[in-house]
């Protein structure tokens, strides 16, 4: 059987069935290989594309129309033999009705562009050009023609056949949006190398974006209904670079039609606001956190039940706690209020969704969100649960497990936090991520169940914060003089007998003077600790224990501490008289 049979009989099954006249062109767009492009357009093999077609005109019915495209793009991709006579005679047979039908010439252009396997070029062009004789304000035409020249790089030629497009329809919004994604192309990676402090990228990224916004002009005044402002804004979300152009942002966000915004729109209100954060004082945090609350807000009332802005909403809003949870004064308890409810509530209504999106961090925050309302059962409950997930990563757990052990610390529950605390400390140094910080959070809660504690309960409580950091000193050197020293201030405390607890502190005391003797010089929080606990053993040793040899040694180094102070010469005088020393 000849090839030409085969073909005419691809054609005629395309034409008979209607299940398949009805498949667009996007829906078959199949991928070809793609070999190394030349400066002119030329026959080509690309890979997938999609076209710029619009719909076909109803000069005849669109399911012959379509029918007669898919026979061309099946004849086209799988006959091995000489097919434009084939498809030239299939373009003419739908030009015999009363009117012409351009819609049929730049399908079969497509075909060739797209299906032939060698994106053949000339083809395409040569029935573009007899779509645009037929018919010269077929817009689809002229787009198709500007997306060819775009993918052989030349891209003047293709920015006049994208201007020409619109020329031709310009209420068609399908025209902006091709020409603007050909100006978009790659804007991304240009802004990242902006944000990295490449001025040319700055410059560029900002050039893109005004022409994008005069397109977006051109739109607006050819069609009133067109959305300016909000796409505007979009513009200057992704492609901002000061925050200068996030307020512009936020001003055409407000100037927008409020129908005309999606739900992705609220999300990017409040990325936008989240930049000032950076550099903003509290009360004015207080502010753009609010504004992120009230932003929430109003897209829940027109998409209520959005992952991203629940999302959003439950993440920034538990931020907005934590800066105030911990702060005093009258003004701050209605924020605390607010944020917390809101919080909560976001939480609440995000994992009520049951969103496929809901991940591990989403989690965490609602269950944390929970504590922050005084349901800390509840909370403890929620990370428990996320702390069993299989796909849980080593950070959230830590998170969890020390944000359960502070839950049962605010309920008191100390015997429960302490088993919390062991557990987290044996998991994480397991894993390999324990940090300093979960030995001095375990002491901070023993501390604070001292504090509520009396007699020799609350001694046994403070000595085992004392221990905790002296563990935390042994499993981390670099910060032993610190752990020491903390272990060391919880031994001298008031509220215990110094009979019974100065032997006690000398060992931390010992502990971080040893570590720190032999250094030359001490700054900052180091100079602090070795002046207290050089004191603490002189005192000790010189006044207590009257052990003056091994008083010395604490004796020397105290006076070398406070050479050029008011204290010098005293403890020269009992270096001279005690240790015969030449000072």
């Amino acid at each position: 059987m000849n090839m030409r049979k085969i073909a005419i009989g691809l054609l005629a099954f395309a034409l008979v069935a209607p299940s398949i006249a009805s498949v667009s062109l996007k829906d078959k767009k199949e991928k070809k290989p793609k070999t190394e492009k030349k400066a002119k357009v030329d026959n080509k093999t690309k890979t997938s594309k999609a076209s710029s077609s619009n719909s076909p005109r109803k000069v005849q019915t669109i399911n012959d129309v379509e029918a007669a495209i898919l026979g061309i793009e099946k004849i086209v991709s799988h006959t091995l033999v000489e097919v434009e006579p084939i498809v030239q005679q299939i373009c003419e047979s739908q030009q015999t009705k009363k009117s012409v039908c351009p819609r049929i010439y730049v399908g079969a252009a497509n075909a060739f562009w797209l299906k032939s396997g060698v994106s053949d070029t000339t083809y395409a062009l040569k029935y573009i050009d007899k779509a645009i004789e037929l018919d010269p304000h077929y817009s689809p035409a002229y787009m198709l023609k500007g997306d060819i020249y775009k993918w052989a790089d030349d891209t003047t030629l293709a920015v006049n056949y994208y201007k020409k497009a619109i020329e031709m329809a310009p209420n068609d919004f399908r025209t902006y949006r091709t020409y603007a994604a050909f100006v978009e192309a790659g804007l991304d990676k240009v802004t990242a190398r902006a944000y990295a402090g490449d001025t040319e990228a700055q410059e560029e990224v900002r050039r893109r974006r005004a022409k994008l916004e005069n397109i977006y002009a051109m739109a607006k005044e050819a069609n009133p209904t067109y959305p300016y402002n909000r796409n505007c804004a979009r513009l200057y979300d992704k492609y901002g670079l000061t925050t200068n152009d996030f307020q512009k942002g936020l001003q055409l966000y407000d100037e927008a039609q409020k129908d005309s915004l999606e739900a992705g729109d609220y999300s990017s209100k409040i990325r936008m606001l989240y930049a000032f954060l950076e550099t903003a004082n509290g009360n004015k945090k207080l502010e753009y956190y609010t504004g992120m609350m009230n932003i929430c807000d109003s897209g829940l009332v027109r998409f209520p039940t959005d992952y991203y802005i629940l999302s959003n909403g439950l993440r920034n809003i538990t931020a907005a706690y934590d800066l105030v949870k911990r702060q005093n004064g009258e003004a701050l308890v209605w924020y605390k209020n607010k944020f917390s409810t809101k919080a909560l509530e976001y939480g609440e209504r995000l994992m009520a969704t049951k969103d496929t999106m809901i991940n591990n961090n989403d989690i965490y925050r609602y269950g944390i969100a929970l504590m922050n309302r005084y349901k800390q059962q509840q909370g403890i409950d929620v990370l428990q649960e996320l702390m069993a997930r299989p796909d849980v990563d080593d950070n959230t757990v830590s998170k969890s497990m020390n944000a359960v052990c502070e839950a049962y610390r605010d309920l008191g529950e100390y015997e429960k936090a302490e088993n919390a605390y062991e557990e987290l400390i044996k998991t994480l140094d397991a894993k390999g991520s324990l940090q300093v910080a979960h030995y001095t959070d375990y002491a901070s809660m023993l501390k604070s169940q001292a504090e509520e504690s009396f007699g020799q309960q609350m001694i046994d409580t403070y000595l085992k914060a004392c221990k905790v950091y002296e563990r935390g000193a042994e499993r981390f050197p670099e910060y032993a003089p610190y752990l020491y020293y903390y272990a060391w201030q919880i031994c001298k405390n008031d509220a215990l007998d110094p009979d019974k607890t100065l032997e006690l502190a000398i060992r931390p005391a010992k502990k971080a003077y040893d570590l720190l003797k032999n250094k030359e010089k001490y700054e900052g929080d180091e100079g602090i600790i070795m002046n207290d606990v050089c004191y603490c053993l002189v005192d000790y040793y010189f006044n207590k224990k009257k052990d003056y040899p091994a008083a010395k040694q604490y004796v020397y180094k105290y006076y070398q501490l406070m050479k050029g102070t008011q204290y010098e010469e005293s403890f020269a005088g009992i270096l001279r008289r005690r240790y015969k020393m030449k000072i």
